[in-house]
């Protein structure tokens, strides 16, 4: 048996050995400048190799009841790439005893320098109960070059390419991730390979599009892993899909090198998202929501199918990072186009369980808009304030065409300035479209007969400036009450090619939940009040009249205002 072939079979011999009993640890006061110990990470493949560590110093209480082992790294060519994102987590030995993780470094360091979170501060997750809860993300990276900076953690995005980078990079930054080019594991992964060392990764969505975060497991033990040495989101307890996978390579950066990763299937769940690492367990099911995506365009009609991670926090900007992802598949870079859109979202719970959510996004860029309002429209959806919401089911449809759907609103006048209550009046909107071509729109409105004599106003705006008071982003707005009547608001905003004509006259009345009463008798007011399963009564001042939805099949953009006189 050559050295070589020695060195693994003992090596090995060690680490299948910890899968029945934790690794005897070094604890913090044994370890001192100068000691020289060996880190294990894969590199290429799915069997870790090994490195070399030499102790720097300790730094004690860099946190409450936290040290960090700051230690130079050597061997595997971490002298030319540096201490590489995606070895988060590696094992570093001394003496056989389990010293640590590797888990911080420093972008653009000259020297392959990182910082080991302690042994012992990472088991005592594996005393935490495991509720299972979706607990809340909290932000852990840092933009100062000396601060004490968690490995960035490489997520692995099928189709990567630069201008879907570019269009994520600013949603993955915020939670840490940094985008590599991944694709997925074509042989069933081998659980034997899951062993400290090796590569473990985090499925954020999984299907025809992917997308998974890797690092690299410490410890295990039997069934359950430990791994990091930093927090992916510092989230609690939580359940994420945990999955094995292969390093393709690593790619070096003068600002932070990085290992090329496909993941496998999914394994087991993560259980555990703490400030000193994570924790998972194999063979236990993660739950994680299926997505439908029909995609249709002058030049392509195809479907999608992927699953999206169940966190409230995470279905946002993953669910809008897979639906971005799957129109670059298709469509690639067109440009001057329209794109309309209809999410619908199922859930598990009584009552009304889905809602329909349609807009039109037109331009040069439409899907950056596109990213960001599904993606604003999910956080205030999952994280409403009334009730807790569960997601079933997502199906969207994306339909394409080209050139722009463009037109502003440039005037709006009344065909008469007095009007009598049960007319028709007739209104003129003049629009423009972006090459400049004007056309003229009569419509219709219908006075009703109890309109009261005086001022009458009406605004023509869009659906979501309309509704903006009730969905709370307009200021002074107040959030919906109840679920129901934020999917009721959800599924009447956008439809950006829709106009909301409303008539407002300024006389007192009373909101009760969607209906508004117009001048009610003292005698109605004092019931309705008194009555507590009616719902909330809001006094107003201006009362509205009607409300007349008018379509245009192009994106508006503008609004107006105009006033007649009512005898």
């Amino acid at each position: 048996m050559s050295p070589s072939t020695l060195f693994r079979f003992l090596f090995f011999s060690l680490l299948f050995s910890c899968a029945a009993a934790v690794v005897p640890v070094l604890p913090v006061d044994s370890i001192k400048p100068g000691m020289k110990g060996t880190g294990y990470s894969v590199f290429s493949g799915t069997r870790p190799d090994p490195f070399q560590v030499e102790i720097i110093d300790v730094i004690h209480k860099t946190s409450p009841r936290r040290d960090l082992i700051v230690a130079r790294l050597s061997g595997a060519g971490l002298e030319q790439t540096g201490v590489i994102a995606g070895m988060s987590g590696s094992p570093v030995y001394i003496d056989n005893r389990l010293v640590g993780a590797i888990a911080y470094a420093w972008p653009f360091a000259k020297e392959p320098i990182a910082g080991i979170t302690p042994a012992a501060e990472m088991l005592k997750i594996w005393e935490l109960p495991d509720s299972g809860s979706r607990g809340a993300l909290r932000p852990v990276e840092t933009d100062e070059r000396l601060a004490l900076n968690p490995a960035p953690v490489p997520i692995a995005i099928s189709g990567l390419t630069s201008r879907l980078a570019e269009m994520i990079g600013p949603v993955l930054k915020r939670h840490g991730f940094i985008p590599v080019a991944g694709g997925m594991s074509r042989s069933e992964f081998d659980t034997a390979d899951f062993v400290p060392g090796g590569a473990v990764g985090v499925a954020l969505i999984d299907g025809d599009v992917r997308a998974a975060a890797v690092g690299t497991i410490t410890c295990r033990e039997g069934n359950r892993i430990l791994g990091f040495g930093h927090p992916m989101f510092l989230a609690g307890a939580v359940r994420l899909p945990m999955t094995g996978g292969k390093i393709h390579t690593v790619l070096p950066s003068l600002e932070m090198s990085a290992k090329l990763f496909s993941p496998s299937r999914p394994i087991g769940a993560i259980t555990q998202d703490r400030l000193t690492g994570i924790s998972g367990v194999l063979g236990v099911e993660a739950p994680m929501i299926p997505v439908k995506v029909f995609l249709h365009s002058p030049t392509a009609a195809d479907t999608y199918h992927f699953r999206v991670v169940d966190h409230q926090q995470l279905i946002p900007d993953f669910l809008s990072i897979g639906l971005l992802t799957t129109v670059l598949q298709t469509e690639g870079t067109m440009e001057e186009c329209a794109l309309a859109t209809r999410v619908q979202l199922f859930f598990d719970r009584p009552g009304r369980n889905q809602v329909e959510i349609r807009h039109l996004f037109s331009g040069a860029e439409p899907l950056s808009e596109m990213m960001s309002k599904i993606s604003a429209e999910l956080y205030s959806l999952v994280e409403n304030p009334v009730e807790a919401v569960k997601l079933r089911q997502v199906n969207v449809e994306m339909r394409f065409t080209t050139g722009r759907r463009v037109a502003q609103l440039i005037s709006a006048r009344p065909e008469l300035t007095r009007v009598k209550p049960g007319e028709t009046l007739n209104i003129f909107l003049r629009l423009r479209d972006y090459r400049g071509q004007e056309t003229e729109h009569r419509i219709p409105i219908a006075i009703p007969a109890a309109t009261p004599a005086g001022p009458l106003t009406i605004n023509i705006t869009s659906r979501d400036e309309f509704l903006a008071p009730e969905l709370g982003s307009a200021e002074g707005g107040a959030q919906p009450k109840s679920l129901d009547r934020l999917l009721e608001l959800l599924s009447e905003s956008g439809r950006e090619d829709e106009l909301v004509i409303a008539g407002y006259v300024n006389k007192p009345g009373i909101k009760l939940d969607r209906a508004e009463l117009f001048q009610p008798p003292p005698s109605i007011r004092m019931v309705l009040s008194a009555v507590r399963s009616v719902g909330e009564i809001q006094p107003i001042e201006t009362s509205r009249l009607f409300k007349v939805i008018y379509p245009t099949e192009r994106l508006i953009i503008g609004s107006a205002t105009m006033e007649v006189e009512v005898k």
